[in-house]
């Protein structure tokens, strides 16, 4: 089961066609093949069943508490029931792998590159290691514009929208207001210098994902609604140089 969905998944980002403004990225639809992604929503804890992000030492305390957090480490001491605990670590092992995250890497290779061409141009060794992860963002969350972490290398975000019908829950691109203005990640920065491109829509079985730069300005617009939940599952690509 999660080896033929992996290869799907593979063959889906392999050949994806690159978006280049206004940073390089990615929208796939149907990522997963559909049965499997049922089976992924027939999964999806329960509120109480996820930890809040800002409790588990992984951000700073100033941290939305509407963002609710299942990683690999957390499954053992979760109120899972045993079918969910079982899904939910196949996943992690199999989006975690050696494998997959060697598709990444090729598939965001010369963007990685080009990234550190000029401070390392005798190359630079990078140790590149998947982090995978599930989260729930609640109706009072929200993300300034920023870059990541200058740890991260490529962000990928597996959409599990049961359907299409609240496309603005997506990933917004910005652009700042003073065009020339680059950031090496770290700070979320205030709407008010950045314009507002694109809202990537929040939509069911869909990847958005993208290198890490100086200019990839990202963020969540504030939700509102009392039905603003968005699920997803996480892959990030992270090295130490």
């Amino acid at each position: 089961m999660f080896s033929d969905a992996k290869l799907h998944v593979m063959y889906q980002i392999a050949n994806a066609p690159f978006r280049e403004f206004p940073f390089p990225h990615i929208y796939v639809k149907e990522i997963f093949p559909p049965k499997f992604f049922e089976q992924i929503r027939a999964q999806l804890p329960h509120d109480e069943q996820y930890m809040r992000l800002v409790d588990t030492g992984r951000v700073g305390k100033g941290y939305s508490s509407a963002r609710l957090s299942l990683f690999p480490d957390m499954l053992a001491e979760s109120d899972l029931d045993d079918a969910q605990r079982g899904f939910w670590d196949g996943m992690f092992a199999t989006f975690g792998s050696n494998e997959f995250c060697s598709l990444v890497s090729q598939k965001f290779r010369p963007h990685i590159e080009r990234r550190f061409a000029q401070s390392h141009p005798g190359g630079v060794t990078l140790n590149p290691k998947p982090e995978v992860f599930l989260m729930r963002d609640l109706e009072t969350y929200s993300l300034g514009p920023h870059t990541d972490s200058p740890a991260k290398l490529v962000s990928m975000l597996f959409y599990l929208a049961p359907d299409d019908r609240r496309p603005e829950l997506g990933t917004a691109l910005y652009v700042p207001k003073d065009r020339g203005f680059t950031c090496p990640g770290g700070p979320h920065h205030d709407r008010a210098h950045f314009d507002h491109m694109i809202t990537l829509p929040y939509a069911s079985n869909v990847l958005v994902a993208f290198p890490k730069t100086m200019n990839c300005f990202h963020g969540v617009e504030v939700l509102t609604q009392a039905d603003s939940r968005r699920d997803i599952f996480f892959f990030d690509l992270k090295a130490k140089t």
